[in-house]
Parts: structure tokens; sequence; C-alpha cells
């Protein structure tokens, strides 16, 4: 024998509440578990076709890297710091440029994000913009720039 709850008769009389309830539910887990197409870039850093001779990846990160949403914004520093152990110098240098950027932010965690990625980052292409961001007014970045270039002091070895 099947329960029987007043919900469930309801639910079998009136196909508007099965629709309804179904919409609610599926709204509900939108908004508790999130939507995965928020994981794909907003079409705005797409350029305008024939409007731009090259189209990079750092340059649309770098656009990235000025939207309002700190998710979008924290994934492009994410993605500049995977660029950044390119093996071309050309491509080193961009995400180095857009990670400065990224380490003015007016987020101290993407600060920080960006400041663990230039750490990474071979000296020659990061110390500019670390050097820079001791200078930063959140007191947790400045000590974690001066972590990040003692770590890299550390690397570098002494005359034998």
């Amino acid at each position: 024998m099947e329960l029987q709850t007043p919900f469930i008769r309801l639910m079998r009389r009136r196909p508007f509440y099965r629709s309804f309830s179904l919409a609610l539910l599926l709204f509900a887990h939108l908004w508790v578990g999130g939507c995965g197409l928020r994981t794909i870039p907003p079409i705005r850093y797409l350029p305008i076709l024939g409007k731009e001779k090259e189209i990079t990846t750092t340059r649309v990160l770098t656009r990235a890297l000025k939207d309002r949403n700190l998710a979008v914004r924290a994934q492009a520093v994410k993605l500049l710091g995977i660029l950044s152990q390119s093996n071309e110098d050309k491509i080193k240098k961009q995400a180095a440029t857009a990670l400065g950027i990224a380490a003015k932010d007016s987020d101290p965690g993407i600060r920080l994000q960006a400041i663990e990625s230039l750490g990474k980052m071979e000296a020659k292409y990061g110390n500019k913009y670390l050097h820079a961001a001791l200078k930063d007014s959140n007191p947790f970045v400045r000590e974690r720039v001066m972590q990040v270039l003692n770590e890299r002091q550390a690397q570098v070895p002494g005359p034998s």
C-alpha cells in the first residue's frame, strides 16, 4: 500500500501544482547549489570580430580583471597564474603585467592571489610588481610579499 499524504493527493489531482512545485524545487536547487553556467566567462570579454587585429588570452583576462564581480576577477588571476608558467617569454611578460594590475585590485584577496602567482614566476618578470606591492595598504598583503621575496632570496644559490 502506498502512503497517501495530502500533498501527494493534491499533486495528483492538480497538474498546475505539480509543475509549480517542480519549478520551485529547481529554483531552490539553483539557489543553494549554484548554476554551473556561471563558470563560463561573460560574453562581454570576447572581442568584437574584426575590431582587434590580434586576440590574446592575456588581453581577455586583463579585461576580466576590471569586472565588478569578484569571482570573475579571481578566476582571471588564477588563469593568469597558469599562463605565467608558460615557456614563451612574451606570454610570461604579458601575464606578469596583468598580474601587476591585479596586485592593485580593490580586494585584498585578489591582491594576495596575484602576489602568490607573481612569486611563482621568474624573478625578472615578477619582482618589479612584488616590490611595488610592498607599499600596499593592507598589512597582510605586505607580509605575504615579504615572505615571497624571502623565499625567493633563499632559493638563490650563494657563492661557493
